[in-house]
């Protein structure tokens, strides 16, 4: 994923690098070494294929994003102790 994702934020901030991939994407994802399936999704110019090659990776991702500890009955951040009654 990581040459993958390299290459979209690259042609996401690099003008130049949008161009060449404009006007000869099929050679430009060849020389990056890009499998099948993603040429076929770049080809496709369809969201959903480019995104369905993350799939795997989002799932680990998605959990770091989660509450780390479910068992934990207080919301988050954790409320102050309260003070003990001592006279």
């Amino acid at each position: 994923m990581s040459s993958l994702f390299d290459f979209l934020t690259d042609i996401a901030t690099n003008p130049k690098q949008q161009i060449a991939f404009v006007q000869q994407p099929v050679i430009l994802t060849d020389m990056l070494g890009f499998s099948k399936a993603a040429q076929a999704a770049f080809a496709s110019k369809s969201s959903q294929q480019i995104a369905a090659l993350f799939a795997d990776e989002m799932t680990p991702l998605a959990e770091i994003c989660n509450d780390p500890n479910p068992e934990d009955p207080f919301p988050d951040p954790d409320p102050e102790p309260e003070p003990s009654k001592e006279d």
